[in-house]
C-alpha cells in the first residue's frame, strides 16, 4: 500500500511539473503614446521650455487631467484615448508665456492581441492634428500616420519667439 502510494505521489509530482510553463513577462508591448518635440523657429533645434500640459476628452476641458506640470524638456509622451474615443485634447501652457494652445489630436484606434502577459494593445491610425496658433507658429507631423510604436517622432510643434 505504501508503494503504491509513493508511485502515485511520483507521477502527480512528475506531471505537475511538465505541465508548468516558464512565466510570460510583457516587455515594451503596450499601448504607445505620442511623441511631440518642441522646435525653435530660427535654427530648427529643440526648444526646452517649462510645459504645463492638460489633457481632456472634450473640447471644453470638464474633466481636465493634468499630464505634465512645470516639466522643463523639449519632448514629450502623450496619452491618447482608449477604444470609445477617438479625438484627444490637449491645453499645452509654456511658462514664458501666459497663453495657452489647444492641440487636438485626432485618429481612429485598432486593438490588436499581443500576448498572454500584455494582453491587448491599441494602435492608432489616421492621426491627424489641429491647432490654435496661439503661440505655435506651425506643426509638423511625421509622415505616417500611424502609432504602433514610440520608436518615432509623431509631431514636432514649432513654437513662435
Amino acid at each position: 500500500m505504501k508503494k503504491r502510494f509513493l508511485i502515485t505521489a511520483i507521477f502527480f509530482s512528475i506531471i505537475t511539473v511538465i505541465s508548468c510553463e516558464e512565466d510570460d513577462v510583457c516587455v515594451g508591448e503596450g499601448t504607445p503614446y505620442l511623441t511631440v518635440v518642441f522646435r525653435n523657429p530660427l535654427n530648427n533645434g529643440n526648444a526646452i521650455d517649462t510645459l504645463t500640459i492638460i489633457e481632456s476628452k472634450t473640447p471644453d476641458f470638464a474633466e481636465p487631467d493634468t499630464i505634465y506640470e512645470k516639466a522643463y524638456t523639449d519632448s514629450i509622451k502623450l496619452p491618447l484615448g482608449g477604444l470609445n474615443n477617438n479625438v484627444s485634447y490637449f491645453n499645452i501652457k509654456k511658462r514664458s508665456s501666459a497663453i495657452t494652445d489647444i492641440l487636438q489630436v485626432n485618429y481612429t484606434t485598432k486593438s490588436t492581441y499581443v500576448s498572454k502577459a500584455c494582453g491587448f494593445r491599441i494602435t492608432y491610425e489616421g492621426l491627424s492634428y489641429e491647432t490654435t496658433f496661439n503661440q505655435i507658429e506651425y506643426i509638423n507631423p511625421d509622415e505616417s500616420n500611424v502609432l504602433e510604436d514610440e520608436s518615432n517622432t509623431n509631431l514636432y510643434i514649432i513654437y513662435s519667439n
